[in-house]
């Protein structure tokens, strides 16, 4: 059994409205549709909107990466609106929005060369950020894509390195009071005290 709801069953009385024809005798013929018409005629409908649609699907781009993908020129504006002008996947864009709302460090690693001129209608606050994080995002991005993807095995060889470096300078920086050192100050040996 069908369960009908309301705006179905208002749109199905529009239609047999639409189907009685008078006579001459003043009865109503109703004028019999099949289903299957119906049918084909939705159809046809849904594929006019789809190719409608697939017109304004555009290959683009990603700022960061290079991904290239399809989307429909809306959502390509919105996303160029939150990102400055520029096009980023879903994967760069988290990874932007994570970068933009870290807070700001002490003392910040050295800055990536700037890739784009900036333009001089950026706003102090969000905007400068997105930029920001959109320059080091891209600067990561390209730096991986030249090394890790390139020789795999030397990527693993100098990240291993450079975690070996971290550990020793975290060491070194450890506070000294954390270890206790056998002060020695006499000899067992009498000869050498």
């Amino acid at each position: 059994m069908k369960i009908i709801g309301l705006e179905e069953e208002m749109a199905s009385m529009a239609y047999t409205e639409a189907c009685l024809l008078p006579t001459m005798d003043g009865k109503l013929l109703r004028k019999v549709v099949s289903d299957v018409s119906n049918e084909i005629d939705k159809i046809g409908k849904n594929i006019a909107k789809m190719s409608e649609d697939e017109a304004n699907i555009l290959r683009v781009e990603c700022y960061c990466c290079g991904l290239q993908e399809e989307c429909t020129q809306d959502y390509i504006f919105k996303v160029q609106n939150s990102h400055s002008g520029k096009w980023v996947c879903g994967l760069c864009s988290e990874a932007v929005k994570e970068r933009s709302n870290r807070p700001k460090t002490a003392t910040p690693p050295s800055p990536p060369p700037p890739l784009l001129p900036r333009p001089s209608s950026v706003v102090a606050g969000g905007g400068a950020a997105i930029d920001e994080a959109l320059s080091n995002h891209r600067s990561f991005c390209e730096e991986f894509n030249s090394t890790t993807r390139l020789n795999p095995k030397l990527s693993f060889t100098s990240t291993m390195r450079e975690i070996a470096k971290r550990s020793n300078l975290s060491r070194a920086n450890s506070d000294s009071s954390n270890f206790s050192k056998i002060a020695r100050s006499s000899s067992c040996i009498p000869k050498l005290s």
